[in-house]
């Protein structure tokens, strides 16, 4: 145990060590900005609706009923974002500023694993901050918004103690006991913030048995047992939360994303030499540090409970076929115990000059190599381009206040910016938070259209038929026509052709945004005995002519069916390429027609016959009426003959731009 002066002194070394790997963090955290991950919505949802009373859930069914799905993969860090919501701070920036901190954290405990009590020790701590603030995961998902700074500070929390319970383990006779549990602490809580967060505990444990074998195997298992209680604890309560809450044995994600196919091996090996690679003057420094450790018998036992979990993480990376975000998002915790292999290595140095001198060179010139090659990577250029979340942001918030009293259900391919800004019952098309898409076969025709397709985690579950069961108000893909399976599936479903249309939204953002509408749902038309009440965007709206089975169904060699199946899409994109008329919101929310002056707008559906009054709202909207196939409009007043088909058109006045919102049709004797 340190004294007061002697510890006082130490935390004064360390923050000047600490200090550069800041005033870098601060330059690097702020390049992707305003960078935030679509998926750190997902958790920012739970977070909201945990403090608005909702429990740990995500949305709601079609029935208004709450649903409980683990459609989260870190606990701890919804639960302390929730926190700092419940003080008030809004929750995008309560995520920035928890990832903040925890990225401070970590340095601030990686340069103390050394203890520098003096300034040439304090240039020797200086080193694994400083290799580590400059790499890619650091840069990238400080202020990102997932869980990545909370893993990296808790392991180097721990990684650091057992480092330093290692060189005390001469004075202290309780090494293997009351030490360990406290060492094992921040890997138990790692275990709570990501479900494979197990893998870390479990190798380091491995790692300390490795070491202790030399003094006997009862002191091996007990080194290991008590280091690992912590995480199993910890495991076995978060199981039995999960049972009782969710009914399930694992987490929703995992549904999606764990499952081993041989094919993801090949992308995962290439992700993981590309991840080395983009961070080579921290690997580097750690490859030297293994070699220096295992020459020297008093820390080459040590060096396995860095380095076996590093192999390990690796490892299950190459097999779970890597990760598609950019920035080297899981590699978080790999640089904990990458950087302490090099900062090891400098303190076994017996050579004060030489252990200076080495210190600086891999210090700086790591440290710039590192920030070089992160500065000009593709995949962080990448995520400094992405602004589709705030693209996202702005068109749930237009709907969600559109919406607000229909709380019609969305389908969404992206999961996290448009239900966390909507705040709308939602069903996500890719299952990370639905249990039944989740739990849904890959499809076998993935691989007929691309045989050996490797399977990406969260991009490849889906089930069409399900979709359309849950008949979903508002449809939102990721682009015009369907991408994922989901869309794929119902592309050629006729309750998708005849009962949605596409719809233009424009909210004055760089691109409009597709929307398909269903026509008969909360938010399409409204019909009771004595009224029909039709919105107006619907006239705006693009209504598939049939099938269009260009992604998921090879050609049927049928000359005829396939040109239909090409000029479908290309109908829905020739319309969309026609930018009016569109859908905008007005001044209070509700979504409106924009039709040109003199422009046309038809809508075709069933009505049931008989006569109505007719009125547009607002009366001010500058358009007329008109009827057609089975119906006449004369004098304000619609007779309906033919209930099975009825086409109505709105004509903007030639002298200006018509904004409608609605058709009100009021029968009448």
């Amino acid at each position: 145990m340190m004294s007061g002066p002697h510890q006082r002194t130490t935390w004064l070394w360390t923050a000047v060590a600490v200090l550069p790997a800041l005033v870098l963090v601060c330059f690097q955290a702020s390049w992707p900005l305003p960078f935030f991950s679509d998926d750190s919505f997902i958790s920012l949802r739970y977070s909201a609706r945990l403090l608005e009373g909702h429990g740990l859930t995500w949305t709601t069914d079609g029935a208004g009923q709450l649903e409980y799905v683990e459609g989260y993969s870190n606990l701890l860090w919804v639960v302390l974002t929730a926190a700092l919501g419940a003080l008030g701070i809004e929750l995008v920036m309560a995520a920035r500023i928890l990832g903040g901190i925890c990225t401070v954290l970590g340095l601030w405990w990686l340069a103390s694993a050394i203890r520098p009590s003096n300034g040439k020790n304090a240039i020797c701590a200086a080193v694994a901050p400083l290799l580590v603030a400059s790499t890619q995961p650091v840069m990238i998902w400080t202020l990102a918004g997932l869980e990545g700074p909370l893993v990296f500070a808790l392991l180097a929390l721990g990684f650091a103690g057992l480092m330093r319970r290692f060189a005390d383990e001469h004075r202290d006779p309780d090494f293997a006991r009351t030490t360990l549990l406290w060492c094992g602490l921040p890997f138990a809580a790692v275990c709570l913030t990501r479900p494979d967060g197990p893998l870390w505990a479990l190798m380091a444990g491995t790692g300390l048995f490795a070491m202790s074998w030399s003094q006997g195997l009862a002191t091996a298992v007990q080194r290991a047992l008590f280091f690992g209680l912590p995480a199993l604890l910890f495991v076995a309560v978060q199981m039995a939360f999960r049972l009782s809450y969710y009914g399930d044995y694992v987490p929703n994600t995992a549904h999606v994303k764990a499952e081993f196919d041989p094919a993801s091996f090949g992308p995962g090996f290439e992700f993981v030499k590309g991840a080395l690679t983009a961070m080579p003057g921290l690997a580097i420094a750690a490859a030297l540090g293994i070699v220096v450790l295992m020459l020297q018998r008093r820390t080459r036992a040590f060096t396995l409970v860095l380095l076996l979990p590093v192999l390990a993480w690796l490892t299950y990376l190459m097999v779970i076929g890597g990760d598609h975000f950019p920035g080297l998002r899981l590699l978080h915790g790999v640089i904990v115990p990458l950087a302490l292999l090099g900062a090891m290595a400098l303190r076994a140095s017996s050579n004060t000059t030489m252990r200076i001198v080495i210190a600086i060179v891999i210090g700086l010139a790591g440290g710039y190599w590192n920030f070089d090659v992160t500065r000009t990577h593709p995949r962080s250029h990448e995520a400094r381009n992405e602004r589709w979340e705030w693209e996202h942001k702005i068109v749930g918030e237009a709907i969600g206040r559109a919406f607000a009293d229909q709380q019609p259900r969305l389908a969404v391919d992206s999961a996290g910016a448009l239900p966390y800004y909507s705040k709308l019952p939602t069903l996500d098309m890719l299952g990370l938070c639905d249990r039944t898409i989740a739990k849904t076969p890959f499809p076998a025709w993935l691989q007929t259209v691309k045989p050996g397709t490797p399977k990406p985690p969260g991009h490849l579950r889906g089930n069409g038929d399900y979709v359309m069961q849950q008949e979903p108000d508002l449809i939102l893909f990721k682009s015009i026509l369907p991408v994922f399976v989901s869309g794929c599936e119902f592309e050629d479903d006729p309750r998708f052709t005849e009962y949605y249309r596409l719809v233009r939204l424009d909210l004055d953002q760089r691109d409009r945004t597709p929307l398909w509408i269903r026509v008969d749902g909360k938010v399409g038309v409204q019909r009771t005995e004595q009224q029909v009440s039709i919105p107006a965007y619907l006239f705006g709206g693009f209504h598939m002519p049939g099938a269009v089975i260009n992604r998921w169904q090879p050609p049927t060699g049928n000359k005829e069916v396939d040109g239909k199946v090409a000029l479908n899409g290309a109908k829905a994109i020739q319309f969309w390429n026609t930018p009016s008329p569109a859908v905008t919101p007005a001044a209070d929310g509700t979504l409106q027609l924009r039709m040109n002056g003199g422009e046309k707008a038809r809508l075709t559906l069933a009505l049931p016959t008989g006569r109505y009054r007719v009125s547009i709202e607002p009366a001010d909207s500058g358009c007329t009426l008109a009827a057609t196939d089975g119906a006449t409009l004369r004098d304000g007043n619609l007779t309906i003959t033919n209930a099975a088909v009825t086409t109505l058109e709105l004509t903007a006045a030639k002298d200006r731009t018509a904004l409608p919102r609605r058709i009100v049709l009021d029968r009448t004797p």
